[in-house]
């Protein structure tokens, strides 16, 4: 989203709340940050109240907002202790990519390793000695969730094409049989369907969502 022209009329643009990241760039170069832990925020100067109708950015200048004690109902004017927030900042040639921003804000959302729980109960199924889960599309196409299903069976995966262009992807796995997707596109409610194992077409900005279920049989 880019404050100011893709926004509605009257919609806040004192301050943002982001999703992982910050991008300021030109045709020639820029600098992404990365807000892992807060995701409130100033861009170009303070805007306390101000409650802008456009967004005029002067100057590059991010101003992370740690605690937010501007409401007068039910708020502390001041919270006591100490607050940590880490910024991470990556500069960059060339111009934005959005693909590029994506991908550095979540590797540092996520930059703890993953671990197994002791208490975890072994799987009874017979799995092979090697194989893949799962085979996941390259950029523009972003994964945003791989989740267990909530009735227990098999995983949920979620892409997002972040791109201004329609884009193909194909999942797979070694290990589970993709049964179904769908494609919600972009500013839409419909979805369409996706024949299983068969690559999908992603509009701008659409999300997508697959189901890959039991371990396949060999």
């Amino acid at each position: 989203m880019e404050p100011g022209k893709e926004q509605l009329p009257g919609s806040c643009m004192d301050y943002y709340t982001v999703q992982n990241w910050v991008d300021f760039s030109n045709d020639y170069a820029g600098m992404t940050v990365a807000t892992p832990d807060n995701p409130m925020v100033q861009l170009g100067d303070f805007h306390f109240g101000r409650h802008q109708q456009e967004v005029a950015l002067e100057r590059p200048m991010l101003l992370g907002w740690l605690t937010n004690n501007y409401w007068e109902t039910n708020f502390r004017a001041h919270q006591p202790g100490l607050i940590t927030a880490r910024y991470v900042m990556r500069p960059h040639k060339g111009g934005f990519d959005e693909d590029a921003a994506h991908h550095f804000g979540r590797s540092i959302v996520h930059s703890t390793p993953l671990f197994q729980q002791m208490g975890e109960p072994a799987d009874t199924r017979a799995l092979p000695a090697s194989g893949t889960l799962l085979h996941l599309p390259d950029g523009p196409v972003q994964t945003l969730h791989v989740k267990a299903a909530a009735d227990g069976d098999g995983l949920i995966v979620r892409l997002l094409n972040a791109s201004d262009a329609t884009q193909e992807a194909a999942v797979g796995s070694a290990l589970f049989a993709i049964t179904g997707a769908d494609v919600r596109p972009a500013g839409t409610g419909r979805r369409r369907s996706v024949r299983a194992g068969r690559p999908g077409h992603a509009e701008p900005a659409a999300a997508a969502h697959g189901r890959a279920t039991h371990p396949r049989r060999h």
